[in-house]
């Protein structure tokens, strides 16, 4: 299994591919501008680096959007705020042999625990509806769910690994890595190419990820796009 050229040319700008591939029936447009529906993702994507952005299409924003890999150019008034870069990772190893199901729980896609527990890690980014856009496993404790992983990003040729999160307390029991595993299987059993975004300062991350098989192809930009003051 691997990636067409197109296809990997495709991931450097990740989100418009994914609101033009796999979730084309999500975009919302805000003039030449794309993006998830608020309550499904926080993020909005233009076609290309640098693009500008009149204020009358960003005026039609309700709320702060984040973009990653192509950065609009924005006009006085408007603030684009970097957040560090990240790491684009794409698995690159053989067929993932179906981890252990025991233990492991495939999510209703409206379950409001995955967002309590995505809170802890990554504040905002997972919302009311983000797990309709894949699928999402799970690991509870005493009814509680403790660990978690699924699909975001669909691209077509490649689906993006997202939300992979572990409660404080119960890290390093190799919760992450299995759920991980799970969702890959998941993809390749679709015929479609696990890949993924992690914070370039994560080293730990990098490194399980790098063990699972993903290799890093690129370094992206990451921004907020904040609203004016009222």
């Amino acid at each position: 299994m691997g990636m067409t050229e197109q296809g990997l040319a495709g991931l450097a700008n990740p989100v418009w591919a994914a609101l033009h591939g796999g979730q084309r029936q999500l975009a919302q447009p805000l003039g030449a501008m794309r993006r998830y529906p608020p309550d499904v993702a926080p993020f909005a994507a233009v076609p290309e680096e640098g693009m500008p952005v009149p204020a009358g299409d960003l005026a039609l924003l309700r709320e702060d959007v984040f973009f990653v890999g192509a950065i609009p150019a924005v006009p006085p008034g408007w603030e684009v705020r970097e957040l560090g870069g990240v790491t684009q990772m794409v698995y690159t190893g053989g067929a993932i042999a179906a981890p252990p199901r025991e233990g492991v729980t495939l999510l209703d896609p409206l379950d409001p625990a995955m967002q309590e527990l995505t809170d802890v890690a990554f504040p905002g980014y997972f919302r009311a509806r983000t797990g309709t856009m894949g699928r999402y496993f799970g690991i509870f404790d005493q009814g509680r769910l403790v660990a978690l992983s699924g699909e975001r990003m669909d691209m077509g040729e490649a689906r993006e690994v997202s939300a992979v999160c572990t409660r404080p307390g119960y890290m390093g029991r190799g919760y992450a890595a299995l759920l991980v595993r799970h969702v890959m299987h998941a993809m390749q059993e679709d015929g479609i190419t696990p890949m993924l975004h992690v914070g370039s300062g994560n080293a730990r991350a990098i490194g399980i990820y790098e063990a699972l098989g993903f290799i890093r192809v690129r370094q992206l930009r990451h921004a907020r796009l904040v609203l004016p003051p009222p």
